[in-house]
């Protein structure tokens, strides 16, 4: 999974093909085919999806959740493009 920070006003969310903004309106993104997607002005992030799942079926009533696997995406990325 493919998310954006927006450095300026920290909202955080997915693409999906139909840009999406942050609040502010300085960070941008969408995916254009598959796994591939554009963004401007944020720091992109990756969910392993599976770990994620994983974390979700394990959740437990109380306490501290479980853990799962993100990472910030590195400048040269090929699936995730900065445009200008």
């Amino acid at each position: 999974m493919k998310l954006l920070l927006c450095p300026a006003c920290l909202d955080m969310f997915s693409l999906r093909k139909e840009e999406k903004h942050c609040s502010c309106g300085q960070t941008r993104g969408r995916y254009i085919t598959g796994i591939y997607a554009v963004y401007s002005g944020g720091i992109p992030l990756g969910i392993a999806n599976a770990s994620l799942k994983h974390a979700i079926h394990k959740r437990p009533k109380e306490g501290f959740g479980h853990t799962f696997d993100a990472w910030v995406v590195p400048v040269n990325c090929s699936t995730f493009t900065e445009e200008d």
